[in-house]
């Protein structure tokens, strides 16, 4: 599995609007995306309230490393610029792949 991290820092006056955004529209149109199996929306809670940005964390999982590589040849470009057209000048991403994860559970 690859897993695919998206960390956006999102300003104060949108962060409602923008984390239903991601439940209600993007991330079910990327789980849609060929190789997508999964997603987890982290929110972070509390902060600084004089911060003028706070976190949001996607994790997606992929089937593999071919699917992601469909996904940023095919597709990312435009599901990336859906997020800056609705949110413009609101939100900074960085993203990060990791092509293999070890899973622990517990007994």
């Amino acid at each position: 599995m690859v897993k695919y991290l998206v960390h956006v820092m999102v300003r104060h006056e949108v962060y409602s609007e923008y984390v239903d955004w991601l439940k209600n529209e993007h991330i079910p149109e990327m789980l849609a995306f060929p190789g997508f199996v999964g997603a987890e929306l982290c929110l972070r809670k509390g902060g600084n309230l004089e911060a003028s940005s706070k976190d949001v964390k996607v994790i997606y999982t992929l089937k593999d490393e071919d699917a992601m590589k469909v996904y940023m040849t095919e597709h990312a470009m435009k599901a990336r610029e859906k997020g800056l057209e609705k949110f413009p000048g609101q939100f900074s991403a960085q993203r990060e792949v990791w092509l293999e994860t070890i899973n622990f559970t517990s007994k």
